[in-house]
This record gives structure tokens, sequence and C-alpha cells, in this order.
């Protein structure tokens, strides 16, 4: 089946049209191609469009004359430059693009000690795209699917050093794409390549599920939005190749999917490097990337990232944010998942907002979950990481973080330091007004540390009977000290409750508010500042850990809870 090219443009009928198209062993190779000022229009109907596109492999370098083989051809599903237009109805859009593999060098025969320079390597794999968009691509209204599936090609081996597999992109938007109004579902998978063999691995290719750089609109409906990008492996040499870094989604630009129950879902998984003699890193996996403007509309939306690296050197992160993510008015979930695994610093987030950053739930019972689950020889765990700000508005909020750093690996404790922390905040986390529930706790085990909440940001949580909860635990003991890093904290008016301690300033605000120190008997602390009819309820509070004083600061608690009994402010002392 050949090319479909465009112009000519297309009209379709009213009825249910279809479009295939398919195109091999070229560079680029392209199922279904739109040029720029070409137009496709199919107006009402169930209309389908499938475009595959299987990308040439590279030319093989001259055996023995030290010259590198060639790049594998791209591979395309649809290409649109100009103008796609489904028109009304339940549309189907898919497109499959796999790269070419990269040829194999020269395979000149390497001296013994070796010269250089070399220039006997093989080519890198093709890009694999399953649907590139740089034009419009308009769906209509109704319930649309599109389909990206997107596949790097291998890299080519070769004496001198294999190339490097190519990249895997299932949807890459970097115009407009609308989907319209409807229950819409837009799916994308990448899959970078395989690094190619030789003296060095070539380094895997990088996956990504979906890439928006440019407006992407689901419209308004109950729409569903999944990524799912995986690194390809490192070829194997003296020196193995670099995994490929995996992305769900990676959002530069506007992603937008209006009002309606939307979910949003990103896994990314990093690629293993390649076997060698020296240690090489693997592919960082992460789930949702947003460095644009993220915005779900109204409704009860799920957001959720799942990064996962498993070996050496590979981080991984759930859901990343340096810019702008709001998920509007509604009952709304956040949830991010980071595990690194298997090797030596390999580290774990669960949401990270940086700085500057913003993360915004709006009104209503919202739900924000950050795991980070670190298991290496010197991993650092993040719940959640907040550099930004955190504003979940009004309502019954529930924010919480979770760290876990532990080793698989039977490795001395001198070569082992682990830090976890359940909520690491260094600017602001806003629960706003409503009887909000925050918790952060961590896990660490032999010679780790192991903080709840800690930071030297602020956290509110608005008038309302709120619930702070810190905990640590290290070896299956739980900690005494679960806070740190001088964090301020704000329960506003009402009931509140906190449970934590360490090295920091918790106001309870207006009402009956009780402080936890229940690890603690009355004894083991020592309380200054008390004053007996003070209407703020001033109250420093110190512990000696093994010569090492940590103090925490408080304010308006009249409960005081320990393991041996409860006292009131006026029986402190």
């Amino acid at each position: 089946m050949p090319r479909f090219t465009v112009p000519p443009n297309f009209t379709g009928t009213a009825g249910n049209d279809t479009i295939v198209g398919e195109d091999s062993n070229k560079s680029p190779a392209i199922g279904i191609d739109i040029l720029t000022g070409g137009f496709i229009v199919t107006g009402s109907g169930k209309d389908t469009f499938k475009g595959n596109g299987t990308g040439g492999k590279g030319g093989d370098g001259a055996i023995g004359k030290n010259v590198n083989g060639s790049k594998g051809g791209a591979g395309i599903g649809i290409s649109n430059n100009g103008n796609l237009n489904a028109g009304s109805c339940d549309d189907a859009i898919i497109g499959k693009g796999i790269g070419g593999r990269g040829a194999k060098g020269g395979d000149t025969p390497l001296s013994d000690p070796l010269t250089f320079p070399i220039n006997d390597f093989g080519g890198d794999g093709g890009t694999g795209t399953g649907i590139s968009n740089i034009g419009i691509l308009n769906t209509g209204f109704n319930n649309d699917t599109i389909i990206g599936n997107g596949t790097g090609g291998d890299g080519g081996d070769s004496g001198g050093g294999g190339g490097g597999g190519g990249v895997g992109n299932g949807i890459a938007n970097s115009g407009r794409l609308n989907t319209g109004g409807g229950n819409d579902a837009i799916t994308g998978t990448g899959i970078g390549g395989v690094g190619g063999n030789g003296l060095g691995g070539g380094n895997g290719g990088a996956g990504t599920g979906i890439a928006n750089s440019g407006k992407l609109n689901a419209g308004d409906g109950n729409d569903t939005i999944t990524g799912t990008g995986q690194g390809g492996t490192g070829g194997e040499g003296r020196l193995g190749g670099k995994g490929g870094f995996g992305i769900g989604i990676s959002n530069t630009g506007q992603l937008d999917t209006g009002d309606g129950n939307d979910k949003i879902t990103g896994t990314g998984i990093g690629g293993i490097a390649g076997n060698g003699l020296g240690i090489n890193d693997n592919g960082a996996g992460t789930g949702i990337s947003n460095n644009g403007s993220l915005n779900t509309g109204k409704g009860n939306d799920t957001i959720t990232g799942t990064g996962d690296s498993r070996g050496i050197v590979g981080n991984a992160t759930g859901i990343t944010n340096s810019k702008k993510l709001d998920t509007g008015d509604g009952e709304d979930t956040i949830i991010g998942t980071g595990t690194g695994t298997g090797g030596p610093n390999s580290n774990a987030t669960g949401i990270q907002n940086m700085k500057g950053a913003t993360i915004t739930t709006g009104q209503g019972n919202d739900t924000i979950t950050g795991s980070g689950n670190g298991s290496s020889q010197n991993p650092i765990a993040y719940g959640i990481s907040n550099d930004g700000v955190i504003d979940t508005g009004n309502g019954c909020d529930i924010l919480t973080g979770k760290a876990t750093a532990t080793t698989p690996l039977d490795v001395p404790s001198q070569f082992i330091d682990f830090i976890a922390y359940g909520i690491f905040n260094d600017r602001v986390i806003d629960t706003g007004n409503g009887c909000d529930i925050l918790t952060g706790q961590a896990t660490a085990t032999i010679d780790g540390n192991a903080y709840g909440i800690y930071g030297k940001g602020t956290i509110k949580t608005g008038d309302g009977n709120d619930k702070i909860t810190a905990t640590s635990t290290i070896n299956e003991v739980q900690q005494k000290v679960t806070i740190g890093g001088g964090i301020g904290i704000d329960l506003g008016t009402g009931n509140d409750y906190f449970k934590g301690f360490g090295t920091g300033t918790v106001d309870g605000g207006k009402g009956f508010d009780a402080l936890d120190l229940s690890a603690f008997n009355r004894s083991e602390l020592t309380f200054s500042g008390v004053i007996s009819g003070n209407a703020l309820n001033p109250a420093n509070i110190s512990f000696n850990n093994n010569g090492n004083v940590i103090a925490l600061t408080t304010i308006g608690f009249e409960n005081f809870i320990f393991a041996d009994g409860s006292l009131s402010y006026s029986t402190l002392v």
C-alpha cells in the first residue's frame, strides 16, 4: 500500500470515510503525509485515518576502511504540516512509526593498544513517530480516539563503537490539536531503540509517549490522555552504553482538557545501561513532565504520573512541574510515584514542584499523594518536594507525602547513606479553609536519615479542624525527631491537631489545639517560655538528642499529649 500524500487535497463524504497510507524502507517513510498548505476534510461521519511508516536501514560502512555506518531512516505514521479536519462524529486517528536500524560500521580491526581517533562506528537508529502534528488537527465533536505509537530504530554494531538507539515518540504535537467536545481518548506510546554493540556500546534511545510543545485541547467532556515512554537499552561493549530516558507525557506548551471528569496518566520507564567493564548510567524515568501550562478545567479530575528507573544512577520522578499545573474546581486527585532501584545513587521523587512553579487544585475536596521509593546504595527519596507554591484551595483536602529509602544489596553500612523526606517544603504549601489532613511519612534503613516533614518553607492549613502528622522510621523503629530544617507551620483557626517534633515553628492558631508529643515521656523534654495566662500560649520545647539539642517553638496549643499522659498548657510547668 503506498504513501497517502496531500496535496492533492481530499474532501470526504457525509458518511464514514477511511484513509489508509503506508510507506517503508525510505528516509523518511511516512504513511499519511499532509504537506504545508494541504488539507483533508472528511465532514460528519465516523471517519478513520491509519498511517504506518517504517524507516529504511542505514548504509553500512566499507569493511576495513574505518568508515562509520549511516543513520537509519525516520518512520512516521501520520505527518500533518497542513490541516486535518475529521469533522463531527466518533473519529479514529491511528499512526504507527518505526525508525530504521542504524547501519554497521566498517568493523576495522582494532589495534592493541588502541590508537585514536577511531572513526569506525555504527549508525544511529532512526526516529520513530506515531503521529507528528505541526499544523492543525481537529476531530470535532463526539467521542474521538487518537492513538500514536513510535519506536526508535536500533543502533548499528561496529568494532569502534555502537550507534545510539533512535528516539521513539508516540504523539509529537507542536501545532494545534483539538478534539472538541465529547469523551475523547488520546494515547501515545514511545519506545527508544536499543544501542548498538561495539568497543563502546551505543546509548539507548529516548522514549516519549506524548510530547506537546504546541496547543493540545481536548475540549469539554470526560477525556482521557495516556502517555507511556520507555527508554531503550544501552549497547554492550568494554563500556556499556547509557540507558535512554523515558517520559510518559512531556508538556512544554499548552495542554487543556476542558471541563469534565478528566484523566491524565503518564508512565515513564528508564532504559537499562548496557553490559560492560565499567559502570554506566541507566535512563531516568519520568511519568509527567510539565514545563508549560497544564489545565484540566472544572470537574473531578485525576492526574497520575509514574516514573520507574531500575538501575545504577537512574533517577525516577512521578510528576515534575516547573511552570503551571491547574486542575480547576472539583474533587481532584493528583498522584505521583517515583521508584528508583538497582544500584548506587538511584533517587526517587513522587511529586516535584520546582522553584517558581505552581500547583493549584481549585475549590473542592482535593487529594495530592506523592510517593518516592529509592532502593539502592545511596538513595535520596522524596514523597513531595516543593520549591514553589502548592495551593489546594478551600475544601477538605488531603495531602500525603511518603518516602522510602532502603537497600536490597549486601553492602557494608559505612558505604550507605540514606535520606528520606516525606514532604520537603522550601516555599509555600497552602491547603485553604476546610478540614484538611496533611501527612508526611519517611522510612529508611541502616544508617539512614528520615524526616516526615522538612524544609525552610511554610505550611498553612487555613481555617477548619486540621490535622498534620509527621512520622519517620529507621530500621523499623519510630523516631522521636520527625521534622526539621526550620519549617514553619500555621494551622489557622479551628480545633487542630499536630503530631511531630524537631527544628521548626508550629502555630496552632485560634481554637482548642492539640500537640502530640507521644514519642516522648514528659520528663524527656524541657519547656521554657511558658507564661500562665498568656493568650498566645507560647512554649519552647527542647530535647537533648545525644548531646545535640533540638528545639521546637510552638504557639497556640491548649493540650499536650505525652507517652505517659496529657497536660494542659497551664500545667506544663
